[in-house]
């Protein structure tokens, strides 16, 4: 199993502000273990996190002989965390209620304070073996712990929700639920979970991944990462929610599954395992980050060694991405992914960062007939002052060529 070298981020924070204030919720990333993890349901090993009811969430290590409950590859499916080794995993809702939801508890380093505004922020990830999406997943904010001798849904208000109520579908990346609390004064514990009953919940079906071959699981299962409490400031927007320049936009929400059965004309198809099909030669796009004019063509999307997750300013700039595909509707894109020389040891990487990019711009409501996609391979001979350049997926705006009429013929 193959270790990561992620680099310590929050996409939440960084996609909107920079991250300098102190965070209020300990072990925030479930690396502390304090208790051996052997199975299931061990998240009070990642001290000081309990879960609230009977029912208890899971912790998932990478260093474990259960693969049940191991990173990346687990019982539920893969997913690398967003930051160091560990994560969590709770159950937001299942059908008909069969498994009790499972939530997660922490005790704040201090008490917030009257008046002051925090911006709450945690990151989730469906897991690939889950059959259903849901909404409502959420945080609460109490002044004391919320405790309850049974497996029941917890009648509790939470009061950092999305604003748009989105079904959360996303797999393969990380995403941000955050907002801003102004506290009452004495608040100092958070529990994360779908307080929400069911009568009044959406939830989607996923259809299952290609690459996984074991049957769905009846619920909603989610990861969670890397959650904050911290103070906010002016610097600091707290808003998940809004895309750079399409904050009044209509939402879209597509439904997010695997590609298995898509059919598309002349698109080079990438599977979730990396898996290409016959198709369009290699297109060389201009590996250039930064400003460029208004334009998307020549920007690049980095990921870090040996890794397809997508960390640090990565989410920022898709979303950029994907303004400028909604204020131009007729534009389509290439988007080709790259590996580095020191990374052909993992199995068609290139191709893994391709349909990684692929499905976040599906789940902003980009259309897949917009979407061109190839693998460009390994590039360039390994050199540490260009390595990290090469882990990369770069986008291309596709130009119309000339000579030819809208139906693709010769002009007279």
């Amino acid at each position: 199993m193959m270790k990561k070298a992620l680099l310590i981020t929050s996409i939440a924070l960084l996609s909107f502000a920079g991250y300098t204030q102190d965070n209020l919720v300990p072990n925030h990333d479930f690396q502390i273990i304090e208790k051996k993890v052997k199975d299931k349901g061990a998240i009070e090993s990642a001290l000081p996190w309990t879960s609230p009811t009977l029912a208890k969430a899971d912790l998932y290590i990478e260093k474990t002989k259960n693969y049940s409950i191991s990173v990346p590859e687990n019982a539920y499916g893969e997913e690398k965390p967003m930051e160091g080794d560990n994560y969590a995993g709770i159950i937001a809702y299942s059908y008909k209620g069969k498994v009790p939801r499972s939530y997660l508890q922490v005790k704040l380093t201090e008490k917030l304070k009257a008046g002051q505004e925090y911006c709450v922020t945690m990151n989730v990830s469906l897991a690939d073996l889950s059959k259903y999406a849901c909404n409502y997943i959420g945080v609460a904010v109490s002044d004391k712990e919320i405790t309850a001798n049974n497996s029941e849904v917890l009648q509790f208000d939470a009061q950092i929700l999305s604003r748009k109520l989105v079904v959360y579908e996303q797999q393969y990346y990380w995403t941000p639920i955050c907002g801003v609390y102004k506290a009452k004064g004495g608040e100092e514990f958070i529990t994360i979970g779908n307080f929400t009953p069911d009568d009044k919940l959406t939830t989607k079906k996923v259809k299952r991944p290609t690459g996984f071959n074991k049957p769905q699981l009846n619920d909603a299962y989610y990861f969670i990462d890397n959650i904050s409490v911290v103070l906010k400031d002016e610097d600091l927007k707290c808003n998940c929610d809004a895309i750079e320049g399409m904050e009044n936009a209509e939402t879209v929400n597509r439904n997010f599954s695997s590609d298995k059965t898509a059919k598309q004309k002349e698109i080079k198809i990438i599977n979730s395992d990396g898996s290409v099909g016959p198709g369009n030669e290699n297109t060389s796009g201009v590996a250039a980050q930064g400003s460029t004019g208004g334009s998307i063509d020549g920007m690049v999307i980095s990921f870090k060694p040996k890794a397809n997750s997508i960390v640090g300013n990565s989410t920022a700039i898709m979303d950029k991405i994907v303004a400028y595909m909604k204020a131009n509707p007729n534009d389509k894109i290439m988007i080709s992914g790259y590996i580095d020389e020191s990374e052909k040891d993992v199995d068609k990487l290139d191709g893994k960062r391709v349909g990684t990019v692929y499905k976040y711009l599906l789940s902003k409501g980009i259309s897949k007939d917009r979407i061109e996609r190839e693998v460009g391979g390994a590039d360039a001979p390994v050199d540490e002052s260009n390595a990290v350049k090469n882990m990369r997926v770069e986008i291309a705006l596709i130009q119309e060529q000339e000579g030819e009429d809208e139906e693709g013929n010769e002009e007279e």
